[in-house]
């Protein structure tokens, strides 16, 4: 009778094919997650934006693509409201050291639809100013236009100093129902959000910042 070959791993080996495991195992997670949103980024784009001055305030102007896929528009059409957030930043833009963020500010827009009139609704949820459309595609070209929007305060920037902003959509699930909230945190069809816009403001002069 033969004997059954017998493998001895070493303590060694036995930790390098644990950490093989674990490292391979979070590989897989992070392709599955960045993937999507790198593919998804068609669906949700800021197309053009602009920062200007205007009175004592630098305002800014920008066009965004939102598009939803088949599951988000089932669920707003069976009264689920979706929430879509806008993302500013602007930094202190640095030669040597990590860009400084002088402000962030984040609106939130609640879509609605309203079966027994056909009317969409869009909330600023933080005012809640509501507008009413009789289709979605109105509803969304309005979300997806920014005019003369606060960005920041002219005295807050150095004249001086270079300045960058960067803007960005993306649909909030966390304003979800939970089972739904649970359902699209794992599913590609709900990670809808653009990549970053960025530009560099135009150099202020002095008496501007006054």
């Amino acid at each position: 009778m033969m004997d059954t070959p017998r493998h001895n791993f070493s303590g060694y080996q036995l930790i390098s094919m644990v950490l093989f495991i674990v490292i391979g195992s979070i590989i897989v997670f992070s392709l599955l997650n960045v993937l999507p949103r790198l593919l998804d980024n068609k669906n949700f784009q800021v197309l053009s934006a602009k920062s200007y001055p205007l009175k004592s305030n630098i305002a800014i102007d920008a066009l965004l693509k939102i598009n939803f896929t088949k599951e988000v528009v089932d669920a707003l059409e069976n009264g689920i409201p979706l929430t879509i957030a806008v993302e500013v930043q602007v930094f202190h833009k640095q030669t040597w050291w990590r860009n400084t963020l002088i402000k962030e500010s984040v609106k939130l827009f609640e879509l609605r639809y309203h079966p027994l009139t056909n009317i969409h609704e869009v909330k600023n949820r933080a005012t809640n100013e509501r507008y009413s459309f009789n289709s979605r595609q109105e509803a969304m070209a309005i979300l997806g236009t920014i005019q003369g929007a606060q960005l920041i305060e002219q005295k807050m920037l150095d004249p001086d100093k270079i300045y960058c902003v960067q803007i960005r959509t993306l649909l909030d699930i966390s304003y979800l129902p939970t089972a739904l909230r649970q359902l699209a945190a794992v599913s590609s069809s709900w990670r809808l959000e653009s990549s970053w816009y960025r530009w560099t403001l135009k150099k202020l002069q002095p008496e501007q910042t006054k």
